[in-house]
């Protein structure tokens, strides 16, 4: 099983993203280091939901691109994508369709309902939950 590890001040500012945007969904991209067994989330950047809806995110991809890029020089890695919902933090069918663009990215979900997280991978088009450690 796969543990994504985040410290807690990355939490609170993913939490206070998603209240500051509700109803829209709040998305930011994960940057760290990854190891067999791990996802160690170094660095959170907050980006638009461009759609500005409450039921879909979409980053812009020059800014996904620009921010791998960037953070790859810093030595960091693309671990993932978050976003809320405001409903349980468990992947929509939309979330599903997406996730299998992404490889094994970790998504992290924030239920802005519930204050809820919850993380999970598509491998091999499974459904995977990702443990959470927060340091």
């Amino acid at each position: 099983m796969l543990f994504l590890r985040l410290q807690r001040n990355h939490v609170e500012l993913l939490k206070q993203e998603a209240e500051r945007v509700f109803p829209v969904e709040a998305c930011a991209i994960l940057f760290g280091n990854l190891t067999e067994n791990e996802a160690i989330v170094e660095k959170v950047e907050i980006t638009q939901n461009r759609l500005r809806s409450s039921t879909r995110f979409e980053v812009d991809p020059s800014t996904v691109a620009r921010s791998i890029v960037e953070e790859e020089k810093e030595g960091f890695e693309f671990v993932g994508l978050f976003h809320s919902h405001p409903a349980s933090a468990f992947p929509s069918e939309i979330d599903r369709k997406f996730m299998r663009l992404w490889g094994d990215a970790v998504w992290l979900i924030l239920s802005s309902t519930e204050n809820k997280l919850d993380a999970f991978q598509l491998v091999d088009d499974e459904l995977k939950q990702v443990a959470i450690r927060i340091d």
